[in-house]
């Protein structure tokens, strides 16, 4: 009888034989092999099968390397270390991202305007054959990088979702450049469309501090902040804590954000089957630095600015007023958000020193369409 154990050991002979032997075709088996086992046994299994995975990703051809790395990304997403898979899936996504662009360029090169393939194709012996008899040589690399950057994405974010990770992409030895891997998505967007789960996942704050200046009250709020992926987020749980908790009056009842948004925006569980069914609730501020220069909700709470050492954020009452659905952007991350001290106006007035009147709605419009 072939029982769970044996059925995952034999699946792993299989993927160590291949790599051993340089075989895609028993590489491919192996990986039929461990895709059609039971979710529960990949489950059971996933802190020895991710790490291992892993580890062999970088001697892999590229598109089975990318085939891979998702496989690990779920291990990651049921029980596998995420730190322990981490650096062989960042810099997977890193190569990827250089490869793709390179690919953008080729294109413009040799075909102008013509419309790039589609990045979530299949490689297509069509297209390699339209390249011509430097495909090899010149081509390869980087057409493969182009159509694996959504496998690779969808890999480091499973492993960006582990706060222990994205803390250590500061440390000495970081598994990954942070920045590096921000800007080469900003570069790669503009081609290959939204990598905006990246994007956000890299740039997540955990336990920053954050100040909070309410112009209209002259109160300030020190708070703390965590895993919050988007301004939408941050909108819900600061009215939650300071409408909700009576720090701040609402313009309207609807100001107040349920407790399922509040929920959704924190640690409860996301029915993503069932996007149309997830709470709204009502934007009640509109966020700006001391500058007088909006920060828009669409974008990340790094946009807020650093003064003196902690990021500093006024609010305004909204200028424009709409619903949004009260959902966290990255769902396997919780949010928080803590008060930890309320500085009525006295205390709070040296650090409204400095601060200027909200610019206009023209003006920030104008900064937006400018990139800013």
């Amino acid at each position: 009888m072939i029982t769970p154990d044996t059925a995952v050991r034999s699946a792993v002979e299989s993927f160590d034989a291949a790599i051993a032997q340089h075989s895609i075709s028993r590489l491919e088996a192996a990986y039929e092999s461990l895709a059609t086992l039971p979710e529960e046994t990949l489950a059971e299994h996933s802190r020895e099968l991710g790490p291992h995975l892993a580890a062999q990703l970088g001697g892999m051809p590229q598109w089975h390397a990318a085939v891979y790395s998702v496989f690990v990304g779920a291990l990651v997403e049921w029980n596998a270390d995420a730190v322990a898979c981490a650096r062989p899936l960042l810099a997977g996504l890193r190569a990827s991202m250089e490869q793709a662009l390179e690919f953008a360029r080729l294109w413009q090169d040799h075909y102008g305007e013509e419309e790039l393939p589609d990045p979530s194709g299949m490689p297509s012996p069509e297209q390699q054959k339209a390249f011509g008899a430097d495909y090899a040589q010149v081509w390869h690399a980087p057409y493969f990088g182009w159509l694996s950057v959504e496998q690779w994405e969808r890999a480091a974010v499973a492993v960006l979702a582990d706060p222990r990770v994205r803390a250590s992409l500061t440390a000495p030895d970081a598994p990954a450049d942070r920045d590096a891997l921000v800007e080469l998505t900003r570069r790669l967007e503009p081609h290959i469309g939204d990598l905006q789960c990246a994007q956000r996942a890299l740039l997540l704050l955990d336990d920053e501090p954050l100040l909070v200046l309410d112009r209209a009250s002259g109160r300030a709020f020190r708070m703390r902040m965590s895993g919050i992926a988007d301004n939408y987020q941050l909108q819900t749980l600061l009215a939650g804590v300071l409408i909700g908790g009576g720090h701040l009056p609402g313009h309207l009842p609807a100001d107040v954000p349920s407790a399922e948004a509040v929920a959704l925006s924190t640690s409860a569980p996301i029915d993503m089957d069932r996007p149309g069914d997830l709470p709204r609730t009502m934007e009640c501020f509109n966020f700006a630095e001391p500058s007088g220069r909006w920060i828009w909700s669409a974008t990340t709470p790094d946009r807020i600015p650093v003064v003196d050492g902690v990021r500093r954020l006024v609010l305004d009452p909204p200028v424009f007023r709409h619903q949004y659905q009260a959902v966290r952007f990255l769902p396997r991350v919780p949010g928080s958000l803590t008060l930890e001290a309320v500085l009525e106006p006295a205390e709070a007035a040296p650090y409204f020193t400095g601060v200027r009147e909200l610019m206009s709605w023209q003006e920030a419009g104008r900064l937006a369409a400018d990139g800013y």
